[in-house]
């Protein structure tokens, strides 16, 4: 499947062509931090799989290495509206995790209705957030049997 993605200015443009490997909720105090929200609300994507249309020259990185997991990644942004794009490196570079709201497609009466099928660092919730029906709940990184389950471990 094809998906399509911009910052909120619109300068960058991209697409991820490939399936979700899945759709999560981070609620570690680190990516409420970078998002200025909640938590944050991820679709992982194979690795490689994203690709710029255009803005490429206006990408900026910012690597964060106070991650509560102790794996340092790359947190992409727009620079000139600062919009949070994806992130990458948590795992060697296996997936691309695009900030679902940078995801255009997802706003389509198709895929709206795409939510959260895992939630981690759920310690962290927010005592009015409360957990998305269905989701599988890991209250610090997800276990070996998720990662194995949802095709990230093996």
């Amino acid at each position: 499947m094809l998906f399509h993605g911009t910052c909120l200015c619109g300068e960058i443009t991209f697409q991820v062509d490939n399936d979700p490997i899945v759709i999560s909720c981070c609620h570690c105090s680190n990516c409420k931090k970078y998002t200025g929200t909640a938590f944050s609300t991820n679709v992982i994507f194979p690795g490689g799989s994203l690709t710029f249309i255009k803005g490429e020259n206006l990408l900026s990185t910012y690597k964060d290495a106070a991650q509560d997991s102790g794996n340092s990644i790359k947190r992409i942004f727009c620079s000139k509206c600062g919009s949070p794009l994806y992130n990458e490196g948590g795992d060697d570079a296996k997936t691309v995790s695009v900030f679902y709201s940078a995801l255009i497609d997802f706003t389509t009466e198709d895929e709206k209705n795409r939510k959260p099928e895992l939630e981690f660092y759920t310690k962290d919730r927010l005592e009015w957030v409360h957990a998305v029906k269905g989701a599988e709940q890991s209250e610090t990184i997800p276990g070996r049997d998720t990662l194995r389950n949802i095709g990230l471990q093996t």
